[in-house]
């Protein structure tokens, strides 16, 4: 199947004028800044929910303690907003509860408190993490979408994102960009300081450049430069925290994911 590209292919995505963001941690937003950049030319209204407070991705040396560190990544999240163009009523903090390993509670009050938030914002379209990925807060973030779409009659268009802890998904749509826009991104990725000078310490990157080595990759897979890569949500997707009835072939096709993805090579022509 071709994969389109925003803003040149027509597609589901051209009709909803009304979008949110969906983070699990302050960072999410500047992943995708690209394509909101270009919804917010296009006059679209955006909103940004920023479901936890990220303390737990915050090293002892940058800041003391979970009040402290969750201040800090706020703000981070608010300088980058700014830098963008965002709206300061655009963007919510929540602090959902969350366990001992730092991740958010996975219990029906944080499962009802992201349904509250979607039925508050009435979103035409949400852009959230993959149901596949090593991180239990994209993946907890997603099935909570899922349920919450999928007893709706009126469903939303869900834009998937492609992202460094993603573990193989189909790519449906890019949104392609220059070493002008590149560098802009970079700015935005950089106001998180505190997740830039851990990259640099642990993988000898910063965050900006961990972001847009995936932007790279999946620009490379289109011909392009760079690129934001999405799959669209259609089916139900089976999450690695909610297990179900599947094929023996998708479960060695999973199996390939985890081997590619940890090659470094996520790649898959599942969703």
């Amino acid at each position: 199947m071709k994969v389109a590209r925003f803003g040149i292919d027509a597609g589901p995505w051209d009709a909803p004028r009304r979008w949110l963001v969906l983070a699990p941690h302050p960072d999410d937003f500047e992943v995708v800044a690209v394509t909101m950049r270009c919804l917010l030319e296009r006059g679209c209204e955006l909103f940004l929910e920023v479901l936890t407070g990220g303390a737990s991705g915050v090293e002892d040396v940058f800041a003391d303690g979970w009040e402290a560190k969750t201040a800090a990544r706020e703000e981070e999240q608010r300088e980058s907003c700014r830098r963008f163009g965002l709206p300061e009523n655009s963007l919510r903090f929540h602090r959902l509860p969350e366990d001992e390993q730092g991740h958010m509670r996975d219990d029906r009050g944080n499962e009802s408190r992201v349904r509250a938030i979607l039925d508050r914002v009435g979103p035409e379209a949400v852009v959230l993490p993959h149901g596949r990925d090593s991180n239990a807060d994209h993946r907890r973030t997603f099935r909570y979408f899922e349920c919450w779409r999928n007893g709706r009659e009126a469903k939303p268009l869900a834009l998937l994102v492609r992202d460094p802890k993603t573990l193989g998904m189909r790519l449906d749509l890019v949104t392609v960009f220059d070493q002008e826009k590149a560098a802009w991104k970079a700015e935005l990725l950089r106001c998180h300081r505190s997740q830039h000078e851990r990259n640099l310490r642990s993988r000898g990157i910063g965050f900006d450049e961990r972001i847009l080595g995936v932007n790279r990759e999946i620009g490379g897979e289109v011909g392009e430069a760079y690129a934001e890569g999405f799959a669209l949500l259609e089916a139900p997707l089976v999450s690695p925290d909610r297990p179900g009835p599947e094929t023996a072939m998708m479960e060695l096709q999973r199996f390939s994911e985890l081997k590619l993805a940890r090659s470094g090579r996520s790649h898959s022509i599942l969703p």
